[in-house]
C-alpha cells in the first residue's frame, strides 16, 4: 500500500508539471506568433482617413485629398524615372500637374471594401498581381523611402541630416494598396493624434526600367 501510494503521488506531480509545461509552451507560442498591430482605438481612425483619401484620390478632388496630407509632413512621391526610384517633396497634390509630369493621374472604379492583410505583390514575370482589392497591412512598418534615401547617400551624396530625417519621418507609416486594373499606392502616418496621408508611390506595380 505505501508503495502504491508514493507511486499515484509521483504521478499526480508529474501530470500537474507537463500540463504546466504545455500551457508555458502555449502560451509563449501565442505571444511569439502575434503580430505587431495598431490598437484597436486606431482602427478607426486609419480606416477613414484611408477610404477618405482614395475617393478624393479616385475623384481628383484636390480640397479633399490635401485636406489630408499635413503640411509640416508634405507628401512625398516616389516615381522611376529610369533604373532606380527616387522621390519628390510635395507641399500638396495637384491632379493637374502629376508628378513627375508625364505620367498623369489616372482615376477607376473602386467597388472593392478596404481589409487589413498582407498586401498584394507584384509578379513583374507575369506582369501581375497575386491578388486584386483594397488592402493596408499595419503588421508590417513601410520602408520604401528609407531604402531610396539610403542609397542615394551612398550613391549620390544626399546629406547625413536628410537620410535622418528620411529615416525618423518614415517610423510608423503603414502602406495601402488598392488594385484593380490599375493601382493606387499610398503610405499613412499619425502625427499629432491623427492619420494622414504620408507617401505617394507611383512606381511599384511597374516594371519599366
Amino acid at each position: 500500500m505505501k508503495n502504491i501510494s508514493i507511486f499515484i503521488c509521483c504521478y499526480v506531480i508529474l501530470m500537474t508539471s507537463c500540463t504546466s509545461s504545455n500551457k508555458k509552451t502555449e502560451e509563449t507560442k501565442d505571444t511569439m506568433d502575434t503580430p505587431t498591430a495598431i490598437f484597436p482605438e486606431d482602427t478607426q481612425g486609419i480606416s477613414e482617413v484611408i477610404t477618405r483619401f482614395t475617393r478624393a484620390y479616385l475623384s481628383q478632388d484636390k480640397e479633399k485629398a490635401n485636406a489630408l496630407i499635413h503640411p509640416d509632413l508634405g507628401l512625398y512621391v516616389i516615381y522611376r524615372p529610369g533604373a532606380a526610384d527616387t522621390y519628390e517633396k510635395l507641399d500638396s497634390i495637384d491632379f493637374s500637374r502629376p508628378t513627375p509630369e508625364y505620367f498623369p493621374y489616372v482615376t477607376f472604379e473602386n467597388d472593392y471594401a478596404l481589409t487589413f492583410e498582407k498586401l498584394p505583390v507584384f509578379d513583374c514575370g507575369e506582369e501581375k498581381w497575386d491578388k486584386l482589392g483594397f488592402f493596408c497591412d499595419t503588421t508590417s512598418q513601410a520602408n520604401q523611402l528609407t531604402t531610396i534615401a539610403t542609397f542615394d547617400h551612398e550613391f549620390n551624396g544626399i546629406s547625413d541630416d536628410e537620410l535622418t530625417e528620411i529615416k525618423q519621418l518614415e517610423k510608423d507609416t503603414f502602406r495601402v494598396i488598392l488594385t484593380k486594373d490599375e493601382n493606387l499606392i499610398f503610405h499613412v502616418k499619425k502625427y499629432q493624434d491623427k492619420w494622414y496621408v504620408f507617401v505617394l508611390d507611383r512606381a511599384y506595380g511597374g516594371c519599366d526600367a
